[in-house]
């Protein structure tokens, strides 16, 4: 399993014990790897070309953040520091379809941010552990490794895409969507 984290630039004064303590507990997960902000090798998945080439560092950065988002099965964003481009980096991640675990020591996002691909806790160095792996069981149970083939009617494969259009989904989400709201009720 591929997993990028990241934290606050600006926070690291105030946070790093934190960041510290997320990473060490990200690198324990067997047969996980981890990506990130805090170790450096997140520049890696760049060419090295892009890397020779791009002499604005700070696009670079921002480059191989989003690459690190498009390439991981699960991002874990340390956010006792709120920042603006952290909640955009979420925002990628759920867009493609990422599951996002947001970490503050301050307070649970998630009694906030309702989504399918976000999970919140507020957390500390006693919990951290059991955080970590309730997510990564989250992230395991919902990634999508099994294939179901399905043959439909033209007048229901429209009636699919036109539900889908509607909900700003490919028909695939939308089924997968009414099979999770079937469930919860």
């Amino acid at each position: 399993m591929k997993i990028f984290f990241t934290a606050s630039f600006h926070g690291k004064k105030q946070y790093q014990r934190y960041y510290n303590i997320v990473l060490k507990t990200l690198e324990q997960i067997p047969n996980a790897f981890i990506t990130s902000t805090e170790k450096d090798n997140y520049l890696s998945v760049l060419p090295l070309k892009d890397r020779k080439r791009i002499k604005n560092k700070e696009k670079l950065h921002y480059l191989a953040i989003k690459r690190n988002i498009q390439d991981a099965d699960a991002v874990v964003i340390e956010m006792s520091n709120e920042d603006f481009q952290l909640g955009h980096e979420a925002t990628l991640a759920i867009q493609n379809k990422k599951y996002v675990l947001c970490l503050s020591t301050r307070e649970d996002f998630s009694e906030k941010i309702i989504n399918r691909y976000f999970v919140g806790a507020k957390y500390n160095e006693y919990n951290i552990e059991e955080v970590v792996d309730n997510f990564i069981e989250v992230v395991k149970k919902n990634q999508f490794s099994e294939r179901f083939n399905c043959f439909i009617s033209p007048s229901q494969m429209d009636y699919v895409k036109e539900k889908a259009k509607k909900e700003h989904m490919n028909a695939s989400e939308y089924i997968r969507s009414l099979i999770d709201d079937d469930k919860i009720s």
